[in-house]
């Protein structure tokens, strides 16, 4: 049988039989190898493929990013399979997968920059910001990467308006963001920063930047919650104050006064202004507030700058008087009680040391406990000390061991006795470090080795099967 000759592939044909079966690396380096040695090739090359805009490049982007930007999500979709294996499901998204490939087109945007199309870069950080919100879901990505990717975008955008970028450039990703802004999708994505970033170059760059920026943080205002609406109003006082509306900032800080943050930038002018008596009226109707709204970090905050005032004033009185509220508080009390010493008269310390020892609660902070203890020691009150670290336990009583063993070396050691046989019943690995350590311990009191000695020959002979613990009492030299 005959064979057919083969009809002659045509000149178009056979280039895209080679290209399909070439490697892209080779294909690299002939490009490169035949630029570099033919300057019309490479001119022409560089006419065609260069990322610098063309006078039609604002018009059209390069790529339809936001398919780029879906499919990384789709096609990275988790797939479930039947018992079977006759059904998949595909649902959520790999977190790593999607943002490796969205920070692809992060530096694709800086390629552009690098070649001074920006407004290639700015089309790239536009779709990042409008689209993530639309596909991520925390519930797939709990280490947020590709929120990551959503706040570089944000970055990047704002780099290029600090780079000060055209006016039509500015006014273009102004009129973006006065939609953006309106789509509570992006409120809980970014990280580390957040679309309101840009308003302070909207302000200052662009036309009727001031107005416009002013009505977003008003709606921002009216229509946010209490955390959303304190932020919203401290940048409408900023904005103001940075274009010298004083009265303005004034008003908005008159009426929005419950908020901390506003009440603090109205406290710092009068501080400035050295307005004391009008400070400390600021300061105790912050301090109502706070106790009625049951915050008492904020109430804290308030009556210790309203120390500071005092101290200003040098109204010894006053300063006593708050020192001991934020005492009872709990704020800083080390510090409190060293105020309160140099404060108060020798005649009256004895009546003072009790009211301060009254209000060292042992069932709040641990800190205050060993400021009790530390006190009881600095008063040599060895009873108490005693009695406190018998409340306490045994790690306490460590810790405060050399202060007690002039006078209660009997008595500690028989609570590191009754310690030491608690835990040598306990069959656990940690327990048996516990007994070596309590019982070298021991040695060191009077009596104390003629005890452990015969301690570690009853414990060899009760508990000789536990391999572990023979092993921690060949660690205690007798």
């Amino acid at each position: 049988m005959a064979i057919k000759a083969k009809p002659e592939l045509s000149n178009d044909n056979i280039l895209n039989d080679i290209l399909a079966h070439t490697t892209k690396s080779k294909l690299d380096q002939f490009i490169r190898e035949y630029a570099h040695d033919n300057d019309d090739f490479q001119a022409f090359f560089m006419e065609k493929f260069s990322p610098k805009p063309k006078s039609d490049s604002r018009m059209k982007p390069s790529e339809d990013y936001v398919e780029t930007i879906q499919k990384a999500f789709i096609k990275s979709g988790i797939k479930s399979y039947s018992r079977y294996g006759n059904r998949i499901e595909d649902f959520g998204f790999d977190a790593g997968t999607v943002s490796e490939k969205l920070e692809h087109l992060l530096e694709k945007a800086h390629y552009f920059i690098r070649h001074d199309n920006r407004e290639e870069a700015i089309c790239i950080a536009q779709k990042l910001i409008e689209t993530i919100p639309d596909y991520w879901d925390e519930g797939f990505d709990y280490e947020c990467l590709v929120p990551e990717v959503y706040d570089r975008a944000i970055d990047l955008l704002e780099e290029m308006l600090n780079e000060k970028l055209s006016n039509d450039q500015v006014e273009s990703i102004f009129s973006w963001y006065e939609k953006v802004i309106e789509d509570k999708k992006h409120e809980y994505v970014g990280q580390n920063t957040s679309l309101e970033v840009f308003e302070k170059y909207f302000a200052s760059d662009a036309v009727g930047g001031f107005d416009r920026v002013l009505r977003i943080i008003n709606r921002r205002i009216a229509n946010a919650g209490d955390y959303e609406q304190e932020r919203a109003v401290l940048e409408k006082i900023y904005l103001l104050v940075e274009n010298d509306r004083e009265e303005d900032a004034d008003q908005t800080i008159g009426e929005f006064l419950f908020y901390p943050e506003v009440r603090k930038i109205k406290l710092k002018r009068m501080l400035e202004e050295n307005r004391y008596d009008q400070a400390i009226e600021l300061l105790q109707e912050g301090i109502v507030i706070a106790r009625k709204k049951k915050e008492t970090g904020i109430e804290s905050e308030w009556l210790q700058k309203l120390l500071f005032v005092y101290k200003q004033l040098n109204n010894s009185k006053k300063v006593l008087e708050i020192t001991k509220k934020l005492f009872v508080q709990g704020t800083e009390q080390r510090t409190c009680y060293q105020s309160i010493k140099k404060i108060t008269p020798k005649a009256e310390w004895h009546e003072m040391l009790s009211w301060i020892l009254q209000n060292l609660s042992e069932r709040g902070f641990y800190s205050s406990i060993e400021l009790k203890a530390d006190i009881f020691i600095e008063h040599q009150m060895w009873d108490d000390l005693w009695q406190l670290c018998l409340r306490r336990g045994i790690e306490f009583l460590r810790q405060y061991e050399k202060h007690l063993r002039p006078r209660y070396e009997k008595e500690i050691l028989t609570v590191y006795l009754k310690y030491v046989q608690q835990q040598a019943s306990i069959t656990d690995k940690k327990a048996y470090i516990i007994v070596a350590n309590m019982l070298n311990r021991m040695k060191s009191f009077d009596g104390g080795p003629a005890l452990v000695g015969q301690l570690v020959n009853q414990y060899r002979q009760i508990y000789k099967r536990r391999i572990y613990m023979m092993k921690e009492l060949d660690s205690i030299k007798l």
